[in-house]
């Protein structure tokens, strides 16, 4: 197996280890790393999610369409806490009026809250004589402001749904768990029919907090209000069906009962497949009409369509009012009752946004269920094929460059990649793949590749670089690495070529240059022509003064070494003019001899020793033999025939 191969092989090994080490070592229900990584990976879902919604316009969505108790009509209609119950009713006479496909309330009301409670039941139980005038009086008051008329006109119609609110025990404020719902309230006909087993996995409740169970009773539906936060305090998924722990009945959403009454589906058509995580909604035809992605718990992720007031918000009042908002209006709408003051107590925090109406959560939710556009989790089996893809990636992609450092880089690029298609995936599909723990294995697979070759499979190439290194190029260092050959003592026979340089007339100026000058300008030249000896697979022996000793074909074989040997010759001789040229613009500095400076050179190929030479505690790659002598000899006599 060459390096290349281990390395790779090392990365897939390392990939999948880390892999299962994240998969299994995070998903624990309860443990400390489960609850970091869902953490994190809630941020990321919080951040695609607000990506998403940037893009809305404000009033964009007029189906579903929020009746909004707000400012303005507190001015006109009086403090809210002072209502008649009747006003209620009369709104609700006059969107039904429009053949709305729901009205629901998203408020509890109590039955004595109202502040003319008490003195409306005190006028209506009132059975002494009057005048007729002060009767007359009586009666008109009663008919806009008696209770019993939005009891009356939830009856009758066939849209209102009412929100109930579900608690658990508190025994510090003596709040008990209900083992029965309050006999006054009859729900026979807005419970579902849901198995026992099945009702076990949904959120439980152990209290009704409603009262005013009249009007309850008279709605054509119910639904709990109810959005359980997360433990960061933000709501991201809604419950699809709350289970009453006491007797045993289960409720559907506000939204759910809603949905129930405009889709068509019967009191038995939640069918919950906790398995492949999906709510199936079957009408009275049996047919499927709605599959819902759940978690498993029953709660669906919601899918937010943008910030505040992207659904269109009417104020109470207009509605209230037949002259100012004709009730055709609502002909096939979805109208929701409710509040975006902050006063009335239903902000919540969203992923979207910090302070967001509880009322248009609602509207999201119904929203995205008759559209049939839904937020969807990829599967835990998805998750961890993502999770093993990448590593995978990331352990070969960053096991084959010769430098570990760009693993880091190729690490960057794969993440973001992947960063990008999560994004793509749930802006346009509402997709949710994870990012978190993909990233964390990407990374910790890098960190394992980058370990494992750095410190171990590279210990020995960075021993030979600093040994050879500055003698022999680097792509003979690697040729040394891949043959597993290291430094030793002893010589080998071969045929090599020696090469031998010297500078002309190199005694007479250097006793005109001081010392520090003298060794200024060998450096300078000895860089320049050793840079290209190394550049063309020659082996540095050593420094004579101003001699260089090379010698090409060893230590490990190179094909038509002789030809690289006047390569290296040539390109030298052509060096020397921008040298030359340098020193000239240099002046006075050096002697008139620089300026016009000369090399020789001497090749011959033949046998020679080459080896390391020396003692086991220092030692010397050189070469010896008849082959070097001569080679020696023709750059010395080269001085006599003027060859330079």
């Amino acid at each position: 197996m060459t390096d290349r191969q281990k390395r790779i092989f090392m990365g897939l090994l390392v990939g999948i280890g880390i892999s299962i080490l994240i998969h299994v070592g995070t998903r624990i229900p309860g443990a400390m790393l489960n609850d970091l990584f869902d953490s994190y990976e809630y941020k990321s879902y919080d951040a695609r999610m607000k990506s998403k919604a940037s893009f809305s316009e404000e009033a964009s969505i007029d189906e579903v369409v929020i009746i909004d108790i707000e400012q303005n009509s507190i001015e006109s209609l009086g403090n809210y806490h002072e209502w008649p119950h009747a006003y209620h009713g009369q709104l609700t006479d006059i969107v039904s009026s429009g053949n709305p496909k729901a009205i629901i309330f998203d408020i509890i009301f109590d039955q004595k809250g109202a502040d003319n409670y008490y003195l409306v039941e005190a006028l209506a139980s009132n059975q002494s004589e009057s005048s007729p005038e002060l009767q007359q009086v009586t009666d008109q008051y009663l008919i806009g402001h008696d209770p019993s008329r939005f009891v009356w006109s939830t009856s009758q119609s066939t849209v209102t749904h009412h929100a109930l609110v579900f608690e658990n025990s508190d025994s510090i404020n003596f709040l008990y768990a209900m083992d029965q719902l309050p006999e006054a309230y009859d729900a026979a006909n807005h419970v579902l029919e849901i198995a026992p087993d099945v009702a076990s996995r949904l959120p439980t409740a152990e209290r009704l907090g409603n009262t005013y169970f009249d009007l309850l009773t008279s709605s054509h539906g119910t639904g709990a209000a109810n959005f359980p936060q997360d433990k960061d305090g933000l709501i991201r998924r809604a419950p699809t069906a709350i289970h009453f722990k006491g007797s045993g009945e289960v409720f559907p959403t506000l939204t759910l009962s809603a949905v129930r009454d405009i889709l068509g589906i019967p009191t038995n058509g939640f069918i919950y497949d906790f398995d492949n995580h999906l709510l199936r909604l079957r009408d009275t035809s049996g047919t499927i009409v709605r599959e819902i992605p759940i978690d498993d718990q029953g709660r669906m992720y919601v899918n937010y369509y943008g910030l505040f007031k992207t659904f269109y918000y009417i104020p109470y009042m207009y509605c209230f009012d037949p002259e100012m908002l004709d009730p055709s209006y609502w002909d096939g709408k979805v109208a929701l009752v409710g509040s975006s003051l902050p006063g009335l107590m239903d902000l919540r925090n969203t992923p979207v946004q910090e302070s967001f109406a509880g009322v248009e959560i609602h509207a999201n939710v119904i929203h995205s269920i008759l559209q049939n556009e839904f937020v969807t989790r990829t599967s835990t089996a998805k998750n961890f094929l993502s999770i093993l893809f990448l590593s995978l990636v990331i352990g070969a992609l960053s096991a084959t460059p010769k430098k570990p450092f760009w693993g880091f880089l190729i690490l960057g690029i794969v993440a973001t990649a992947w960063l990008l298609f999560t994004y793509s995936q749930f802006l346009n599909n509402r997709i949710m793949w994870e990012v978190i723990r993909p990233t964390i294995a990407m990374a910790l697979t890098q960190i394992g590749v980058f370990s494992y070759t750095f410190l171990i499979l590279d210990k020995d190439k960075r021993f030979l670089k600093n040994t050879f290194g500055t003698y022999i190029s680097p792509k003979l260092i690697d040729q040394m690495i891949d043959n597993k050959e290291e430094p030793k003592l002893g010589g080998n026979e071969a045929v090599h070529t020696a090469f031998f340089t010297d500078i002309q007339s190199f005694s007479a100026f250097s006793e005109k240059m001081s010392a520090t000058d003298l060794v200024e300008l060998l450096n300078s030249y000895l860089t320049v022509m050793t840079t290209i000896l190394l550049e063309n697979q020659g082996t540095l022996d050593k420094y004579i003064g101003d001699a260089i000793v090379a010698f090409f074909g060893a230590p490990m074989p190179v094909e038509n070494h002789e030809y690289w040997a006047c390569v290296t010759a040539l390109k030298m001789q052509a060096q020397l003019d921008p040298l030359r040229q340098k020193w000239e613009r240099d002046g006075d500095r050096w002697p008139g001899e620089v300026h016009s400076l000369q090399n020789r050179i001497g090749i011959h190929t033949g046998s020679m020793v080459t080896g390391n030479m020396g003692s086991t505690h220092r030692m010397n790659y050189t070469m010896m033999g008849d082959t070097v002598n001569i080679a020696a000899r023709l750059e010395s006599s080269a001085k006599q025939y003027g060859i330079y």
